[in-house]
């Protein structure tokens, strides 16, 4: 063989692939480089460059990774935004102690997903009955309170409790998923994605009232904090939060003479949990501050801190299902068609290696998954 062929050969067995969905896909499945190098019979060294863009992928290689990963080979040459890396636009509520490790994965997990909707987006359209509001908090005077109750004007929302939180977001034009993030530190994630509509990630493994609080809590981030940030965000989504779900004109006259027998009653009518009841009757000044304490020291001694009763139904989301079934149904795509449509049939933290591939090992704070 000529040196000219040689070269020639030697480059039609490479790809241009984007290093990032090498890295995605791989801190999808909660790996480090040692451990897909490992699998594949390379050096941590060669997947360091793979991911780095600094070195050609061979195609046998390319097939390689998406075999053990399970992931197409179609989704590597993707060009996709990826969220969450030095991006101060993406939010979570979570509880503070969450590993590095976990949030990488979760990170990869709704960038994945994110693609995956725009994928089924690209054939269908969301028809919104209303719209979602972006009304910057520096335009009310950092007022979260001000922006909930505009926001309840602009959906035209009765003045008690929403009997469907779900809904009403996905009338606006936003889209809800639930996601099992493998931990139950993260309770909500958002990203509203450019030129589309706000996607809310959603923990499913949540009881329905602090899903309804944590959805409410990232529509205050996706409606004050997509152009301006400033401030303490995470308190002005909270006050946003128990505007939204607990409107001040009307929850005043239920929270007087509180107690917990009234938040045990209050509970079902308006869909929050008893400790964001107790919050609001404090924030409203119905309650001194001993007052609160004092009642927070009662849920805790009952054990609801952590587990509440009569726990609220989880709320339902419809819009991903239904593009699903359009191109299932509509489109009439087989599975292997929708494989390429959603670049994988794995998703989230119960994936486990195919046994035909390399057999990988899952690392991470195991004890945040228990």
């Amino acid at each position: 063989m000529t040196p000219a062929k040689q070269a020639k050969t030697e480059t039609d067995n490479k790809c241009n692939v984007n290093p990032m969905m090498i890295r995605l896909a791989r801190e999808s499945r909660g790996l480090t480089q040692k451990d897909l190098a490992h699998a594949l019979g390379l050096s941590q060294a060669t997947i360091c460059k793979y991911e780095l863009g600094t070195a050609p992928v061979p195609v046998a290689d390319l097939q390689a990774i998406a075999g053990a990963l399970e992931y197409i080979v179609p989704f590597f040459y993707l060009e996709d935004q990826v969220y969450g890396r030095g991006n101060t636009m993406v939010f979570h509520r979570k509880r503070v102690r969450i590993s590095a490790k976990v949030q990488t994965r979760v990170n990869a997990d709704i960038n994945i997903r994110k693609m995956q909707l725009a994928s089924l987006l690209r054939a269908s359209e969301i028809k919104a009955d209303y719209t979602f509001p972006s009304l910057s908090i520096d335009e009310y005077n950092h007022n979260p309170e001000v922006v909930a109750r505009t926001v309840r004007e602009v959906w035209q929302l009765p003045a008690g409790p929403i009997p469907n939180l779900t809904h009403v977001v996905e009338n606006a034009g936003g889209v809800v998923l639930h996601v099992d993030f493998g931990t139950k530190l993260i309770d909500g994630i958002h990203l509203w994605l450019s030129g589309l509509c706000p996607v809310f990630f959603m923990n499913q493994n949540v009881p329905g009232e602090r899903y309804r609080y944590s959805l409410a809590h990232e529509i205050g981030h996706a409606v004050m904090h997509r152009t301006a940030i400033g401030g303490d965000v995470e308190e002005e989504a909270n006050r946003f939060a128990s505007e939204l779900l607990m409107p001040r004109s009307v929850v005043r006259a239920d929270l007087h003479g509180f107690s917990l027998k009234v938040a045990e009653r209050l509970k079902p009518v308006w869909k929050v949990s008893m400790q964001a009841l107790t919050m609001r009757a404090w924030q409203l000044r119905l309650i001194s501050n001993r007052a609160r304490q004092g009642l927070f020291s009662r849920l805790g001694a009952r054990g609801y801190r952590i587990d509440e009763p009569w726990p609220i139904p989880l709320e339902e989301p419809r819009v991903f299902d239904r593009l699903v079934s359009f191109h299932r149904d509509e489109l009439g795509l087989s599975d292997d068609e929708m494989m390429h449509v959603m670049f994988t049939k794995h998703l989230g933290p119960d994936w486990k290696p195919d046994p035909a591939q390399p057999q990988l090992r899952v690392v991470g704070d195991e004890s945040l998954f228990d």
